[in-house]
């Protein structure tokens, strides 16, 4: 239990690192990242803190679709990546700038898009409780009979969109990770499994 308290925490801090970093590079973050920094931006409150929030909204659309028992726990990871993403943004990289060249700005996004996957490909593996908008995704897939493919895309796209109309960092980033980041965690969770447990099976992104 403690290893796998530890990849989970790990890899939660480790994904907080690379959103900092992806939002830092000013490239266009993650789309429910943008919607985040859009509503501090004319709100107030921390990034973290309106990322708690929008999670906390996607477990109560997850218990109108599924019609079962609002699933506290798993708003447990979501809380723990973002005390994770404000002290990475709001102290360690305060005074960090990447907007001085666009070689800056590109290695500070494909550093972030990197150990986001990373983290994430860590974390998923603890078999712990996992963020909201992966359970959305399922309740989605299983009230519409869509593929997860399609529940993802919407979730995002819907991201996307309000991020774009609050202002948030939407680009070319947040394109490239939608595209890239599945297959980093693809590939970082093959990894995790063949060190740890001697598998070479993965999980479906």
């Amino acid at each position: 239990m403690g290893k796998r308290l530890a990849m989970y925490i790990g890899g939660l801090a480790v994904t907080a690192f690379g959103i900092a970093l992806i939002i830092l590079s000013l490239l266009g973050a993650g789309p429910w990242d943008a919607v985040a920094v859009g509503l501090t931006r004319h709100l107030g409150l921390t990034i973290g803190m309106w990322s708690i929030i929008s999670q906390l909204f996607f477990t109560w659309l997850t218990w109108i679709l599924e019609k079962t028992r609002f699933k506290i726990e798993s708003l447990i990871p979501i809380m723990i990546r973002s005390c994770f993403l404000d002290f990475w943004f709001y102290f360690v990289l305060k005074d960090a700038d990447s907007s001085y060249s666009w070689e800056s700005q590109l290695l500070c996004f494909c550093a972030g898009l990197l150990l986001g996957g990373i983290g994430i490909g860590i974390y998923m593996e603890a078999q712990l409780p996992k963020t909201p908008i992966d359970g959305l995704m399922v309740a989605i897939s299983n009230r519409f009979g869509w593929t997860y493919s399609r529940s993802r895309m919407s979730i995002e796209g819907t991201g996307a969109m309000l991020g774009y109309l609050l202002g948030g960092p939407v680009g070319l980033g947040t394109l490239l990770t939608a595209l890239c980041l599945g297959r980093i965690i693809y590939i970082v969770n093959r990894l995790v499994k063949k060190v740890f447990y001697g598998q070479t099976d993965s999980l479906e992104i």
